[in-house]
């Protein structure tokens, strides 16, 4: 083959390899392209992952079934059924229910409506039912509420909650804010010589001698009769009884005897709409109020009945008045115990102490502190 025409051949193939390395880098770029392309396609038609659903709130209703004995199934089933569509109604879940029983009586079952991650407890039951729920929920950050069921309602007439409308106390639940309130402590040494004494939350009052008595004296049956008046009643029944030799101490202030009839320390000072025993006291200022009771005979309990229909602030020698952190209280004879109406027997020796601010209790706004 001449020169010329290899010379030819040569540079035809080497046009060729150019040529397909050329095809093939072109091959490539395009099945690339095509497959960036084909992964955007991908990428838009795919379905947008689903936003997760917001988490909604729930509450925990704990429920004392002795206040609402009087009711029949069916109508305890409606009550269930409108409390739970109240809660639908403004995008909660159904509320949990929980039963007291007569050996856990509210704090328990506070707790594990806790443990299972709920936004409020509420009460619904008398003031034993409410300080119970209390206990279990102090100082955990978690708000509790009251659907009050009981004759006293203590709480709830301090706190301006409405006690004898679900309807409006429902409506606190989604409306009111979440105030701190103090609670107290009472210690009781039943011998006067306890290494070990009981320890109990209270919300309201603690009180020893007449005042525990008279709540001790009140039937189940006059309570579901007569309400209130039941403890007029057994208030009547106590008005004799002797006087008690008790010696005082508040903070850490010296001892004082007196002869009374009853000491009674109050987180707050209100019995019934318009009868407040301790005009004074709040249940958000750090401090307990406190009131020595020492009539004997009619016309000295006529003087105490004065004394606390006017709200007089300045203290006589039948109602003394005191004010600390704490109240310690020795007697030389056992004297009946109570706290928010309950009796818990009797005591030689007790001792109440506030804890500020411990609790949230979703209900109207308090008056500001005086300044």
């Amino acid at each position: 083959m001449a020169g010329g025409d290899l010379w030819g051949a040569g540079a035809s193939a080497v046009v060729l390899a150019v040529l397909l390395v050329v095809a093939c880098a072109l091959l490539v770029r395009e099945r690339r392209t095509g497959r960036r392309l084909r992964a955007l396609v991908r990428e838009v038609s795919a379905p947008a992952p689903e936003a997760p659903s917001p988490r909604r709130s729930r509450a925990a209703i704990v429920v004392n079934p002795t206040k609402f004995a009087h009711l029949d199934e069916q109508a305890l089933l409606r009550r269930q059924a409108y409390t739970a569509a109240v809660f639908r109604s403004h995008g909660w879940e159904d509320p949990l229910w929980l039963e007291t029983t007569p050996t856990e009586r509210g704090a328990e079952q506070a707790r594990e409506a806790l443990g299972r991650g709920v936004d409020i407890v509420l009460a619904a039951g008398g003031d034993g039912t409410v300080r119970a729920v209390a206990e279990g929920v102090a100082g955990t950050g978690v708000p509790m509420g009251l659907l009050p069921a009981g004759t006293g309602n203590l709480l709830a007439r301090n706190l301006e909650v409405p006690h004898a409308d679900l309807a409006a106390a429902l409506d606190l639940v989604f409306s009111a804010p979440d105030t701190a309130v103090d609670v107290g402590w009472l210690t009781v040494d039943r011998t006067g010589a306890d290494a070990d004494p009981e320890r109990h939350l209270f919300l309201v009052m603690a009180g020893l001698g007449f005042d525990a008595a008279m709540m001790a004296g009140v039937e189940d049956r006059l309570k579901r009769h007569l309400g209130y008046g039941a403890y007029v009643v057994s208030g009547a029944r106590a008005l004799w009884g002797p006087q008690a030799r008790v010696r005082v101490r508040v903070d850490d202030g010296e001892e004082v005897g007196v002869r009374t009839r009853a000491v009674i320390v109050g987180n707050c000072g209100r019995l019934t709409r318009n009868l407040v025993l301790m005009p004074d006291a709040r249940i958000d200022d750090g401090l307990l109020d406190a009131v020595v009771l020492s009539p004997r005979g009619g016309i000295a309990w006529g003087e105490v009945a004065w004394a606390i229909v006017t709200r007089d602030r300045r203290g006589q020698r039948r109602v003394q008045r005191l004010r600390g952190r704490s109240v310690e209280v020795r007697c030389t004879d056992p004297q009946e115990v109570e706290l928010d109406g309950d009796p818990i027997g009797t005591a030689l020796r007790i001792r109440v102490a506030v804890e500020p601010a411990a609790l949230l209790v979703r209900c109207p706004p308090l008056p500001p502190l005086p300044r």
